[in-house]
């Protein structure tokens, strides 16, 4: 394979990292800094020398590879989320490094915060019930969760995801459940409601958006929010440690947006400014737009 590589030292690094089936975890960090450096006139170069990871087998291969036609399908979450890890000792080591990513700690914390929100919510039903509607829904594992934690529920879910096969995973994966689900195979865009409902979320969807569909999407669907009720979008925060290998090695592209933009957008989108609020998970990596009715 005859490429100009970036130089000397990136190429003896790739050569070590196959030779030893993927980087040790000493290693994690100096991976991360030279994957920093890279230009854009440099990626498909280094892209060409990493091929051998870069398919379905590892996560990482599996978003530059799209399988789904997409990023962040409800494969790749719901993998994030169970920490699998690929037991072929040529792929191991690369989906052990892929799980320390703080992007990928960010998304497994969003999960655990949407689990704190629907059980907020539960609790304050006094017995009546609610309803909750998530938007670009995937695999749904965190309210799979939710319902494995508490005793009673009294949440009515409408989940929306424009890939069938997303809906038929989530199915299959909360069957004893469904009795409380109902599913929308729909473009959130062009969907509408058909009530109102006490929480509106979707953490990882509106970082795939441009500005002027963010703004279109808060406007449309508050408009759904009952009285009292919230509205919580996620976004991805520009400090994103994990930004340049996710878009280097993973095709990864996201809109990052910083706390100011998303309290702009929301403005724009005609909320008053004293029912909005940013706040994030742990790591301050995923942002979260709560919108109070």
């Amino acid at each position: 394979m005859n490429l100009i590589y970036i130089d000397s030292k990136l190429e003896e690094l790739i050569q070590k990292l196959f030779e030893n089936n993927g980087p040790d975890p000493e290693e994690y960090e100096g991976i991360l800094k030279l994957i920093d450096a890279i230009d854009p006139g440099e990626m498909a170069t280094f892209r060409e020398f990493m091929q051998p990871i870069l398919n379905p087998a590892t996560i990482i291969g599996f978003s530059f590879t799209k399988p789904f036609g997409y990023n962040g399908d409800f494969f790749i979450i719901e993998k994030i989320y169970q920490h699998y890890v690929n037991p072929d000792e040529k792929y191991k080591k690369w989906d052990e490094f892929f799980h320390t990513f703080p992007a990928a700690i960010a998304v497994v914390n969003r999960k655990t915060l949407a689990k704190e929100v629907l059980t907020k919510l539960n609790a304050g039903t006094d017995g009546a019930t609610k309803n909750v509607m998530i938007l670009g829904s995937g695999p749904v594992t965190e309210v799979y969760e939710y319902f494995n934690q508490i005793p009673t529920n009294n949440l009515i879910f409408d989940l929306l995801d424009l890939d069938n096969r997303s809906i038929a995973y989530a199915k299959n994966k909360h069957r004893k459940n469904l009795q409380f689900m109902t599913f929308h195979n729909q473009n959130v865009i062009r969907y509408t409601p058909e009530k109102k409902y006490d929480l509106i979320w979707s953490a990882g969807l509106f970082d795939y958006f441009k500005d002027k569909h963010f703004v279109f999407m808060i406007k449309k669907y508050y408009e759904f929010v009952n009285e009292g009720g919230e509205m919580i979008i996620g976004n991805f925060n520009v400090e994103n440690p994990s930004r340049k290998i996710m878009e280097v090695l993973g095709d990864w592209f996201l809109y990052h947006r910083e706390a100011e933009e998303l309290i702009e957008f929301a403005v724009r989108a005609g909320i008053p400014f004293e029912n909005i609020e940013v706040i994030s998970e742990p790591l301050g990596i995923n942002l979260f737009l709560k919108l109070k009715k």
